[in-house]
């Protein structure tokens, strides 16, 4: 049983994930998705509560989960630089891909009309970037970063990962750039962050 309703809910979220990029969150209905799904809104209800609910999975089924895999290269045990590096590559990598442009588009378009921006910023961003915060944090306590605030300087480094490429990316400026130019971007991102923080 387990299994059928596993592939029930999956069906539901490739439903919804089609629905909503092409009318929008807000231009979708319960009703919409039961038809499409063929079946009743009292199915949909039994794996959701609401379409924003829908819409947080539709969000944690794409490469979101991998961006998320991205912060667990922070590790407090490894060289800063190291650490930075990996996470810097991984994280633009993760986030310069179609899924994940269209969820943040989605997101900002809803952002006026729900509470969808603000619960899919808190239940994703935020979220990875207090872990990067955090690990800041930490750094500073063992000398590794000099004294700063710790959330300003991730937001930093956040802006020195995304100033080359993500903003064009997300308006479809341009494609997917190389292995090699996101390795480059990253580079100069962490070197940018060590020579304002790095206690070495």
């Amino acid at each position: 049983m387990r299994v059928k309703s596993d592939e029930k809910r999956q069906a539901i979220i490739d439903i919804a994930k089609e629905c909503f990029s092409q009318q929008g969150v807000s231009g979708t209905s319960m009703s919409q998705l039961a038809k499409q799904l063929g079946g009743s809104k009292a199915t949909l209800y039994n794996y959701f509560s609401s379409k924003e609910e829908i819409f947080a999975a539709v969000m944690q089924s794409s490469a979101t989960e991998q961006i998320s895999n991205s912060f667990l290269s922070l590790d407090i045990n490894r060289d800063v630089r190291t650490s930075l590096l990996e996470f810097g590559y991984n994280f633009l990598d993760s986030i310069l891909t179609p899924d994940v442009a269209s969820i943040y588009r989605m997101a900002i378009t809803e952002a006026d009309r729900s509470d969808i921006g603000r619960h899919f910023y808190n239940n994703g961003p935020k979220k990875g970037w207090k872990h990067l915060s955090d690990y800041i944090e930490q750094q500073i306590s063992k000398g590794e970063l000099s004294q700063c605030n710790a959330w300003v300087a991730a937001m930093q480094f956040k802006a020195l990962l995304s100033a080359e490429y993500v903003e064009q990316y997300a308006f479809a400026a341009i494609e997917k750039p190389s292995q090699k130019q996101i390795e480059a971007t990253v580079e100069q991102a962490v070197n940018a962050f060590m020579k304002l923080y790095g206690n070495a």
